[in-house]
């Protein structure tokens, strides 16, 4: 408690929180794309186009309910308790981050639907049905009957099989795209709370779902790991029953170190049915389990940000501002290890990225930019609003790969503003082949979004300054 104390005070001192009494020190944005191509194609190919979310389709789903949590708990403890002097600034955003919190909890564990942990199984669904595999979400059972929980099921051994010889690199990384997608959550909102100064109360969001990513990777170590997957496979007789992987992170490193050894190589499933998905620790060589150990440290890098703690703007002087954070990723070829720096320097606002993308072999350099949107006047007002990002890197192929693979991704995005609080946008991207963090694709690709945005605020907030970021 005291080191929340002492971060939301340094918050506050640093001009965080508006003492004003108005709502729109708490602006808040809500994305919805509505069409993702070329993923609904995929999608309508694998018979589903109305039960498969894109990964981009998922994460504004869940970061849009957190970013309404936030404002409607700012609204209220504005009211209760507001913050005009230093000390009630401190007292408003406890109460608002222990309320915030607690909703996060009760959602993401007990509501499951469209959380945290419905996004964690639809991205890596998402890698799945762009190589014409269905599956399920079991989330779903929340509406459906029977036991609501975070796994992808209905996945048939052949499919597997397929993926694994065809296309190992999207076995691999379709494991690893669960925590994946729980870190694009964190930078969304830390996005919102640099660039839009909506002053999401989500401490809690960030600790929940980094202790979570790093508890996960390290499960294998854990005394009983290898006697809760022969728990899973008692449970999963029938094949419609199983999870597709099991627990992510050992089958992610075995098939990482293994992408020539064919799928059913694992053996039988223990009822004698189909193929054992879920690997044990007994299975992996020492090479692997201390690759998967090396991993579960480096996950705690994730925890290096201010933002963690509800510092969201680090104030260098009257024109400049900034703030960090370290991402780690596990991904198709082994890791990309993350810095993100936000800048806000003279009005004008950027994100740059330094990439290092590691394999066994080699560890590559990665550079990405994006700068908040140019607004073009039309009639008098700023309606459009175009933002460009690139992205540039070396990267490996796959985890033993010894080349350097230059490539790349430019993204446009685009908005027109119907009025002050509507928006039309539009993206288009196109990128060569490699991998990137909520992009399910990886080869070359060229792709098309578009949906609604809504930006609710008062006061002098105009739509340029929050609805692209």
């Amino acid at each position: 408690m005291f080191t929340v104390w002492l971060s939301l005070y340094v918050s506050v001192s640093h001009g965080q929180t508006g003492g004003q009494d108005s709502l729109w020190n708490y602006p808040m944005r809500i994305d919805l794309p509505l069409l993702d191509m070329p993923f609904q194609q995929d999608a309508l190919r694998a018979g589903e186009l109305f039960d498969s979310y894109s990964m981009q389709q998922a994460l504004a789903v869940t970061q849009n309910l957190h970013r309404i949590n936030y404002h409607f708990n700012n609204r209220l403890w504005h009211g209760i308790i507001r913050p005009d002097s230093k000390r009630k600034q401190v007292y408003n955003r406890i109460a608002a981050n222990v309320a915030s919190g607690l909703v996060d909890y009760v959602f993401t564990y007990y509501g499951v639907v469209f959380s945290a942990q419905w996004m964690h199984e639809e991205f890596h669904r998402a890698g799945l049905t762009v190589r014409g595999v269905s599956s399920y979400d079991e989330t779903y059972n929340r509406f459906n009957g029977g036991f609501a929980n975070g796994s992808v099921s209905r996945v048939k051994d052949e499919d597997l099989i397929r993926l694994k010889k065809t296309a190992p690199r999207e076995l691999v990384r379709s494991f690893a795209a669960g925590i994946e997608s729980e870190f694009l959550l964190l930078r969304g909102l830390q996005k919102d709370n640099f660039f839009s100064g909506s002053k999401h109360a989500n401490i809690a969001l960030n600790i929940l779902l980094t202790k979570h990513a790093i508890d996960y990777v390290n499960q294998f170590k854990q005394s009983d790991y290898n006697a809760s997957i022969d728990s899973m496979n008692a449970h999963g007789l029938a094949m419609a029953d199983r999870d597709f992987v099991g627990w992510d992170f050992t089958p992610w490193v075995y098939d990482l170190h293994r992408p020539d050894e064919p799928y059913e190589a694992r053996g039988p499933h223990p009822s004698g049915v189909g193929i054992d998905r879920a690997i044990k620790t007994t299975a992996l060589t020492d090479e692997e389990y201390s690759y998967l150990e090396k991993m579960g440290r480096m996950q705690y890098l994730n925890f290096l940000s201010p933002f963690m703690v509800g510092i969201n703007r680090i104030r260098l002087n009257e024109q400049t501002a900034f703030n960090f954070a370290i991402r780690h990723y596990l991904n198709s070829f082994g890791y990309d290890l993350t810095a993100d720096f936000f800048i806000d320097h003279r009005k004008k606002q950027y994100l740059f990225s330094l990439h290092g993308y590691r394999n066994k072999h080699q560890l590559l350099p990665g550079i990405e930019m994006e700068r908040s949107p140019y607004a073009f006047n039309i009639a008098g007002k700023d309606r459009l609003l175009l933002q460009p990002s690139v992205t540039l890197w070396l990267q490996p192929k796959d985890f033993y790969d010894r080349e350097a693979r230059p490539g790349g991704q430019i993204r446009l995005q685009g908005g027109y503003a119907l009025d002050n609080t509507w928006c039309i946008v539009a993206i288009a991207e196109a990128k060569t082949a490699g991998w990137v963090a909520g992009n399910p694709y990886l080869d070359a690709k060229t792709g098309f979004r578009l949906g609604i945005s809504a930006s609710f605020h008062t006061g002098n907030h105009r739509n340029s300054e929050m609805m692209l970021h």
